[in-house]
């Protein structure tokens, strides 16, 4: 857990660069000072345009910021499990229907997939690891996050894997819808950016930290309980 925190510190102090030069050229009128490799001066303003893209590129920053810190947050619960040994005994009622729904993943190809030998496959391999004792291993595809992580959906996963969830967040769905929207190329970064003004942008900002510094807490209390167990 403390690479996850370490990992969450420093895409924060990234972030919290470039917000500052958003605060910067936010300002008033600005002007980029180059020097050449020939030592030749040049001085170019800021488009409006450009600030404007430069904020919407600020909600990629924020989403990545969810989603990674999310994904390296289950990667460490089950790095702790895997650490127990545990078996699926041991494990806790949660864990065991994610793992039941780790297995049964190839079930989803589709319906002209699932077939009579493929059923029998998965089942043989259930049984197997639960009459032979197997140290169970998850994989953070047992809990689909891609894309459409908020508040809302962190607490999902809190309810699946037994953590406490954590309140309020409800600014995180605004940063996931304008981060798809983007992503998806519905709108433009211009389009979107001309939406929001810079302290929009650092309110978005710290409620994700806040949110996402409680999430962290609240998982290292259940990592150190070992609320994993049954």
């Amino acid at each position: 857990m403390n690479n996850t925190k370490v990992e969450f510190e420093k895409r924060i102090e990234e972030i919290n660069i470039y917000f500052q030069l958003l605060i910067t050229i936010d300002k008033g009128d600005c002007h980029i000072h180059c020097k050449t490799i020939d030592g030749t001066e040049k001085i170019e303003s800021i488009d409006i345009e450009l600030i404007k893209i430069l904020k919407a590129n600020g909600f990629l920053l924020l989403y990545n910021l969810i989603e990674a810190t999310i994904r390296k947050s289950l990667e460490a619960i089950f790095s702790a499990i895997q650490l127990e040994n545990l078996t699926f005994q041991q494990l806790s009622d949660k864990l065991i229907k994610l793992w039941i729904n780790q297995i049964a993943l190839p079930l989803k190809e589709g319906i002209d997939a699932v077939t009579y030998d493929k059923i029998r496959g998965l089942l043989e391999d259930v049984a197997k690891s639960i009459i032979d004792n197997q140290i169970m291993q998850l994989e953070t595809e047992c809990v689909r996050i891609s894309g459409n992580i908020d508040a809302r959906s962190i607490r999902e996963i809190a309810t699946k894997i037994g953590f406490e969830q954590s309140k309020d967040g409800s600014l995180l769905e605004t940063i996931k819808k304008k981060r798809n929207h983007l992503a998806h190329g519905e709108f433009t970064f211009g389009e979107i950016g001309k939406e929001v003004s810079v302290n929009d942008m650092i309110r978005y900002k710290d409620s994700a930290c806040a949110h996402l510094t409680d999430v962290l807490k609240n998982i290292e209390d259940y990592i150190a309980s070992r609320k994993f167990v049954k």
